[in-house]
């Protein structure tokens, strides 16, 4: 399962609302990129991040707080809140932020996320269902629409979109439990990757989240308030597990096997690696690609000079265990030259 440490922004600061409510605000910290270098120092392999004021006034507020996150950090970051244009969608992307959060657009204009996934990828695009009593919430949960949370789900399934994120805004802030039967419920009829967010109190809450089969969480004030260990959670609740020993690899002549590396969302093979046990076993604790340097007879994690860090959807063996097809989400280009493919060089073909 896996777990988003939560960063929401205030004023340049890094907070929590109780229910959503803006005049029930707790402040944690004048810099908030502090947070998220702790969150990935203890482990953490995805920050979450959220632009109050953006969501309450439909537009970028916490750009500086935002940049100086995403460039404090090597771990990809999802941000939310008054994203409302592809232009805003271009500009978010530009700081470094992985990918985007849709919330309000998502409910009064589809099309547009539809536009958005033909042209940044399903990867990089999140849909944001808040709900009160089953009806989704809009403008900073300002206002409730008239359509409830399955419906959005389903009809963003239809669009295309992957990945969504469910938030009870009864829950969020309380420290009461997350809505699971709700999660699960929209897990089950729709497929998508439901991402658990509101109500996370404890590490029993989020075992009940992994046993229903839900793809991940967020965790926030639980965290501020000692009752969750980043580091002890992130031990706990692996995003990868490796199904087969490295034992059962079969090797080249120097201990090493060759790794084919895939783009998850278009497909494109990017490039070809090679992997050692340390190499590979660090890739499966860490969620990004690392890789063994036969030049440099070491180990490298792709991205760690250049920021093109890939990070891993999943790995698969092949039928004679000799060699792994890694289906990743690439940051930047994959290829030194500054090509997002090293297979650029047309050698035949009609």
């Amino acid at each position: 399962m896996q777990l988003y440490p939560a960063i929401d922004l205030k004023d340049g600061k890094c907070v929590r609302l109780k229910q959503g409510e803006f005049n029930r605000i707790t402040v944690y910290s004048d810099e908030p990129y502090r947070i998220a270098r702790y969150f990935e120092e203890n482990g953490a392999t995805f920050i979450h991040l959220v632009d109050l004021d953006g969501a309450l006034k439909g537009r970028a507020v916490n750009e500086n707080a935002i940049r100086k996150i995403v460039g404090s950090v090597t771990i990809p970051c999802e941000l939310g809140g008054g994203i409302r244009t592809i232009e805003d969608i271009e500009r978010v992307l530009s700081y470094g932020v992985y990918r985007v959060i849709i919330g309000t657009k998502a409910v009064s204009d589809p099309e547009f996320v539809r536009e958005a996934i033909e042209r940044f990828g399903a990867g990089r695009i999140v849909v944001g269902v808040d709900a009160k009593d089953g009806m989704v919430a809009v403008e900073g949960w300002e206002q409730v629409s008239d359509k409830t949370a399955v419906a959005l789900c389903s009809a963003m399934k239809e669009i295309g979109v992957k990945h969504i994120i469910y938030t009870d805004i009864s829950k969020d802030g309380m420290l009461c439990g997350p809505n699971i039967e709700m999660t699960k419920k929209l897990t089950d009829e729709t497929g998508l990757d439901v991402i658990a967010s509101g109500g996370v109190s404890s590490m029993e809450d989020l075992q009940a989240l992994a046993s229903a089969g839900i793809k991940g969480a967020i965790i926030g004030k639980a965290i501020y308030e000692k009752r969750v260990d980043i580091a002890e959670a992130v031990k706990a609740f692996p995003v990868f597990e490796s199904s087969v020993p490295f034992s059962d690899f079969k090797l080249d002549g120097n201990g090493l096997i060759p790794v084919v590396v895939q783009e998850e969302d278009t497909g494109q093979v990017l490039m070809v690696a090679y992997m050692n046990e340390q190499a590979y076993n660090m890739t499966v604790e860490t969620g990004r690609m690392t890789y063994y340097s036969r030049s440099r007879r070491e180990l490298w994690i792709k991205g760690l000079t250049s920021g093109h860090f890939q990070y891993v959807s999943s790995l698969m063996l092949d039928c004679d265990n000799d060699t792994i097809l890694a289906k990743v989400r690439q940051a930047g280009a994959a290829c030194h030259t500054g090509a997002h493919s090293c297979f650029f060089k047309e050698l035949a073909g009609r």
